[in-house]
């Protein structure tokens, strides 16, 4: 026997392993060697806006964001509605892992190579992944190959790449030195962060007036003292599917972004809470073809039931939709003239305020609040604690001792708190939860125009807060109205809690 022949009849004895999978009535297989693991459907899936209709959502695999792809969907094929009993075969791409959405395993296949047979050319479009076919039972049964590595090039993004080299860092590696906050909103069904940096405002929903000009996603403008405002409805912008329950009224809030050339409202479905990370906790997400890939800074998943597609403000829109947008509306939207120092010194004054319900409706500095939870009534209080402390939640590894405000005051108990939040405030030897009714709004007020010692109080609600409200300030809400905000002072009231846990006298 020749070299050649040789060669020729060991390549035709060699084998490959491969497992197989079902959808619908169709079987198709993976290579073992680019099959990492299967895993059932996973509980929280996130959906991504804008995505192809093949991309089922990302969800959480260990500390790697990993996009589940619908193989049925991307092949046509027919496929069960069951999604619980589903198998996700996750594949590894260079670093990259991708999950594959099947209806179930079949089995492990060790098959020769002559009973495989690869394309010879490549098949346009989506279906380009089938590689070839294993041909078992001398023909009568016959398995398409999937090649997961052609995914990538379907669509033709690198970046996918590029983003693997950064999340494949391990915890030692990390340096968690920039810290930054969020506010969580909730839109359709999905949840959404936009760095606190990049919100000017966040309001309750006033009389919004319409325009025969805006584009299908501008539902109007608001004047906002003075400042006309384009309100976009965030959902329909995304295109995202209406979600079964919609959202009261009373909860939906317009987030209000500092963009370049214009303020914009973006109308949602509720703000949830504040949620602060380290750039490092940002998971990147791996994108396919699809609009905005830019705005989509990474996902969070500071629980594991909570997973927040992270926003770049300044990517959201585009200088094209911002033109559309302001069509016709130029000189109404657009920044006014004005002198530079002037200007510095009004942003200097403006500072931004979290308002907040505890019977009556008080406002703190959003920078003296290190986060926003919602509330749980599982909480545990160990013996011997004040009556007031409501117990202990873990945030992340950290134990916050929450204080229920109303129970401090004297006042009396809530029987719904569905609404209630808890403000993290950071103590000089612990950080500590401030227990409230309800989380407002957020506003920019002029610290010049801040009262002290009001006679505008009531006297219930001198009595109420227990003379810990030294100033008010005045100010005009999105409807015109005039409102006076009273100012607690977290940090102070921590001060207070701590003196009493040490059992030190107060200052008056």
């Amino acid at each position: 026997m020749d070299e050649v022949s040789a060669l020729k009849k060991q390549r035709m004895t060699s084998t490959q392993m491969f497992a197989s999978f079902r959808l619908g009535t169709t079987e198709l297989a993976v290579s073992i060697s680019s099959l990492q693991e299967v895993v059932n459907f996973p509980d929280k899936v996130s959906r991504v806006p804008l995505a192809p209709e093949y991309l089922t959502g990302l969800f959480n695999l260990r500390g790697l964001v990993a996009p589940i792809v619908d193989m049925a969907k991307l092949l046509d094929l027919p496929t069960s509605e069951v999604q619980e009993n589903k198998k996700v075969a996750i594949v590894n791409i260079d670093k990259v892992r991708i999950g594959l959405l099947f209806d179930a395993t079949s089995e492990m296949l060790n098959v020769s190579e002559e009973n495989i047979s690869w394309m010879d050319e490549r098949i346009e479009g989506s279906k380009s992944v089938v590689r070839g076919v294993l041909k078992l039972n001398g023909g009568d049964r016959i398995i398409e190959i999937i090649d997961p590595a052609l995914l990538i090039q379907i669509e033709n993004i690198p970046q996918i790449l590029e983003q693997a080299k950064t999340s494949v860092q391990t915890e030692t590696a990390k340096k968690k030195s920039r810290r930054a906050q969020c506010i969580t909103f909730k839109s359709g069904s999905l949840e959404f962060g936009l760095k606190i940096a990049g919100i000017s405002e966040i309001i309750k929903v006033p009389e919004i007036k319409r325009s025969v000009l805006a584009v299908d996603y501008c539902i109007g403008m608001v004047n906002l003292r003075g400042s006309i405002i384009p309100i976009l409805d965030f959902q329909m912008f995304l295109k995202l599917p209406k979600a079964d329950i919609g959202a009261e009224l009373d909860e939906r809030r317009i987030v209000i972004l500092k963009l370049e050339k214009i303020q914009v409202g973006f109308l949602v479905d509720s703000v949830d809470s504040i949620v602060a990370f380290f750039e490092e906790d940002i998971l990147p997400v791996p994108m396919f073809k699809q609009e905005k890939v830019e705005m989509m800074q990474g996902l969070l998943c500071p629980q594991p039931d909570l997973h927040i597609l992270l926003l770049k403000e300044t990517k959201i829109l585009s200088d094209q939709e911002i033109v559309a947008i302001t069509k016709g509306h130029q000189t109404l939207y657009g920044k006014k003239d004005e002198d530079k120092e002037a200007h510095q010194k009004r942003a200097s004054d403006r500072k931004p305020y979290l308002s907040f319900k505890l019977k009556h409706m008080l406002s703190t500095r959003l920078g003296a609040v290190d986060e926003i939870a919602k509330y749980t009534d599982d909480m545990v209080c160990p013996p011997g604690y004040p009556e007031y402390v409501a117990g202990m939640m873990n945030m992340r590894g950290e134990v916050v001792m929450v204080v229920d405000l109303r129970v401090f005051y004297g006042m009396t108990a809530l029987t719904d708190r569905s609404q209630s939040r808890i403000l993290v405030i950071k103590g000089e030897k612990a950080k500590y939860g401030l227990l409230v009714d309800e989380v407002d709004a957020i506003n920019t007020l002029d610290e010049g125009m801040k009262l002290r010692i009001p006679a505008v109080l009531t006297p219930q609600a001198n009595k109420d807060l227990q003379g810990d409200i030294k100033e008010v300030v005045e100010m005009n809400d999105a409807l015109g109205n005039k409102r006076t905000l009273m100012i607690f002072e977290v940090a102070e009231f921590i001060k207070k809690i701590e003196a009493q846990a040490a059992g030190i006298p107060a200052a008056s």
